[in-house]
């Protein structure tokens, strides 16, 4: 039995070129159509890693958001129970000493004429208490532990290594 493409031959309705072409079409076609999907194919897989690598950084991220909050939040602890236990406690004195809070502006305390002596001599410093709106002297030897932990919470020190006050104001 003779297929369609014998017959045409046979009757020289086309030639043996246009019958090789013909077989040819579907399979170039097929060709084409599977090489397309597969460049959509393709083309779907990238968009879905670089989704998927967009997600893992956002992930990592807010991860390490969160462990610098937990971060923060223990050295807040730390810092509380420091000036907590090693403030220098006294009544309001007759002296006011000036220092630069965080904000940058000009912060005063009432404090004693030897407090005030401690302060300019380097004994002692002024520090944020992360617990309350103000601020405390503490000794100079707490005050180096509270610069190890965060420096900027050092407001005023004439510390060994660099004073910390009105020179060092624009340096938050």
């Amino acid at each position: 039995m003779q297929n369609l493409r014998d017959k045409l031959l046979k009757a020289g309705l086309v030639t043996e070129k246009q019958a090789k072409e013909a077989e040819e079409r579907p399979a170039r076609k097929h060709r084409e159509r599977e090489a397309k999907e597969s460049a959509e194919e393709k083309q779907r897989r990238e968009a879905f890693a670089a989704r998927e690598a967009e997600l893992a950084e956002e992930r990592r991220r807010d991860a390490a958001k969160a462990a610098e909050a937990r971060m923060q939040s223990e050295r807040a602890r730390q810092l509380r129970q420091i000036v907590e236990s090693q403030r220098l406690r006294e009544p309001p004195g007759e002296t006011s000493f000036h220092f630069v809070k965080r904000s940058g502006k000009i912060a005063r305390l009432a404090v004693s004429a030897e407090t005030a002596k401690m302060l300019e001599s380097g004994a002692a410093a002024v520090v944020e208490d992360p617990g309350q709106p103000e601020h405390a002297v503490v000794p100079a030897e707490t005050a180096r532990r509270i610069y190890e932990i965060d420096p900027k919470a050092i407001r005023f020190w004439c510390g060994p290594d660099k004073p910390i006050g009105f020179s060092d104001a624009g340096e938050s």
